[in-house]
């Protein structure tokens, strides 16, 4: 049997109940998380836009658009929800794979299993399966597969959701693995709007992951599927897609160990190369009392592909202050925070953080290039004009070794949902997703993320 169809056979038949206690509470977490980002959106420009193109797409109301009182058909809402969720990229990571794959797999997952009226622990073991073979796909063409200019949210993320409207439509194993051959024919995404783009674009891959997934998992529901050698066949995506991979990494250990619980929760409304510097420019701020006035300089050590991602040293727009190592450093030695609104509204910031930038530099190190990419490595060095100097070297970014706290996931979910739905409904929406997997069906959870 191939790689690619053990996969969808094991994701097929994958049951919440028989994931362990730790995996389940951590998903718990992660639809939080993939859910309250999914606030965050509603108000940009661009995912503006795109809502109105979407309701030219069909009328049925089959599925929640999170925190608007509109309802769309099932494809749509998981195209809208997870642009919403996906624009500030302030998602979930897979840094193995280099992937966000939470807003996508959520989303669809929600839009399918409302449009179904599934109940809770169908609708949380479709998003684990979508979670899972999302990852794996990841991992088996990384890091050549990105570095090649792909990206891994769309081209990796369709075979998520496709598996998660799978399940949740009841498909076997065979049939799941001709889904997932239709995905094959969706899996898109290219890495240009890193250089000349927006912050829609990345989000846009995302979203049509959400929205192919739902579809697709439906043709096939209809008895027309896809090649299941999509994965891993001859002309299949591990083939054609990567200069260097390894579809061995789609089923080893399946079933005995989850790529699923490598994924991380950000704190901060960043690239994720971008973590590791933050959270150590905090650390170093607090450990040693930096007073900003007085630095002289930052260094910034990092491998090449956070270089080439991440060395933004111009702000020309909110996609740059997202990326640019040198302005969320900059922002955590003179704030000692890194919020939303000072990345959407970089003007914000003050005049400290923008005298600093020119002052802080991302340099290449051979050492560090070397760790990657088992892990994130970057180290952090500031110099003070005194001559002192304070450095720290950071290898994950924070909730890699350390999860984020679920006290910190749901006081994120409340910072991004409380302006649409008003703290009382927020904290009972919040706590009814916390305890979904005691539904007997999802729809009355969902309906709590609109207003009244």
């Amino acid at each position: 049997m191939s790689h690619g169809i053990a996969l969808a056979r094991f994701a097929a038949g994958l049951r919440w109940e028989d994931a362990p206690a730790p995996l389940q509470d951590k998903l718990l977490d992660h639809v939080v998380d993939s859910v309250g980002v999914m606030f965050a959106g509603i108000d940009m420009p661009a995912c503006i836009s795109a809502r109105l193109a979407a309701a030219e797409w069909g009328h049925a109301e089959d599925a929640t658009i999170v925190g608007l009182a509109q309802r769309a058909p099932a494809a749509s809402a998981a195209f809208v929800n997870a642009l919403h969720g996906r624009i500030h990229t302030y998602d979930d990571t897979y840094e193995p794979g280099t992937l966000h794959p939470g807003t996508p797999v959520v989303a669809a997952s929600m839009a399918m299993a409302e449009r179904l009226g599934a109940d809770g622990q169908r609708f949380l073991g479709a998003a684990l399966a979508g979670y899972e073979v999302a990852a794996r796909v990841a991992a088996s063409v990384s890091p050549s597969h990105y570095a090649s200019g792909f990206h891994n949210t769309g081209t990796c993320g369709v075979f998520g959701t496709t598996s998660a409207a799978a399940c949740l439509l009841g498909l076997d194993g065979d049939a799941c693995a001709e889904a997932l051959g239709l995905a094959g024919a969706a899996s898109a995404g290219l890495r240009q709007h890193q250089i000349d783009g927006s912050m829609f674009d990345s989000a846009l891959h995302g979203a049509r992951a959400a929205q192919s997934g739902v579809m697709l998992a439906q043709v096939r529901a209809h008895g027309a599927g896809g090649p299941p050698g999509i994965l891993d066949g001859q002309m299949g995506f591990c083939a054609v897609m990567a200069p260097s991979s390894d579809p061995a990494r789609l089923d080893a250990d399946l079933g005995t160990r989850f790529e699923f619980a490598q994924m991380t929760i950000k704190p901060y409304p960043t690239c994720r190369f971008a973590h590791g510097p933050t959270d150590a420019a905090l650390t170093l701020r607090r450990d040693y009392g930096i007073d900003p006035g007085g630095i002289a300089n930052v260094e910034i050590a990092a491998f090449r592909q956070s270089m080439e991602v991440c060395d933004r040293p111009v702000l020309h727009s909110a996609l740059d202050a997202t990326f640019s190592h040198q302005y969320s450093v900059a922002l955590a030695l003179v704030h000692g925070t890194v919020s939303l609104d000072m990345i959407r509204h970089p003007r914000t910031a003050g005049a400290l953080v923008h005298d600093l930038l020119p002052r802080v530099k991302v340099l290449h190190d051979a050492d560090l290039e070397r760790d990657f990419p088992r892990c994130w490595p970057h180290r952090v060095t500031v110099v003070m004009r005194d001559g002192r100097r304070f450095s720290m070297r950071s290898d994950y970014p924070p909730g890699r070794v350390s999860p984020v706290p679920s006290s910190s996931v749901d006081a994120k979910f409340m910072y991004n949902a409380v302006p649409y739905l008003g703290e009382p409904r927020a904290r009972e929406a919040v706590e009814a997703l916390r305890g979904i997997a005691a539904a007997s069906e999802v729809g009355p959870v969902f309906r709590l993320l609109s207003p009244r």
